[in-house]
């Protein structure tokens, strides 16, 4: 295995892990497994968990644009006056 795939390994894993669980709880509600709306399903509830999980970065963005909003009208005075 190469550098990345070391370093990312971790990352395939849980993602992995997610999916399977996803395709297991789908397939338990009585869809058949090998139907590719099953899976169609699994990878769908697996973007709905990243999306969730990147929520605070999101935020944390947001709040950072808006603070660098503020301090622009500054940033041009100090530009214009050196």
């Amino acid at each position: 295995m190469d550098f990345i795939g070391t370093i990312l390994w971790p990352i395939k894993w849980a993602i992995e892990a997610i999916l399977v669980t996803f395709h297991t709880v789908i397939t338990s509600l009585g869809m058949d497994a090998d139907d590719g709306l099953t899976w169609v399903l699994s990878i769908v509830g697996l973007v709905l968990v990243v999306r969730a999980l990147l929520i605070p970065l999101f935020v944390k963005q947001i709040k950072s644009q808006r603070r660098m909003l503020e301090v622009a009208p500054h940033l041009k005075k100090i530009q214009d006056k050196y």
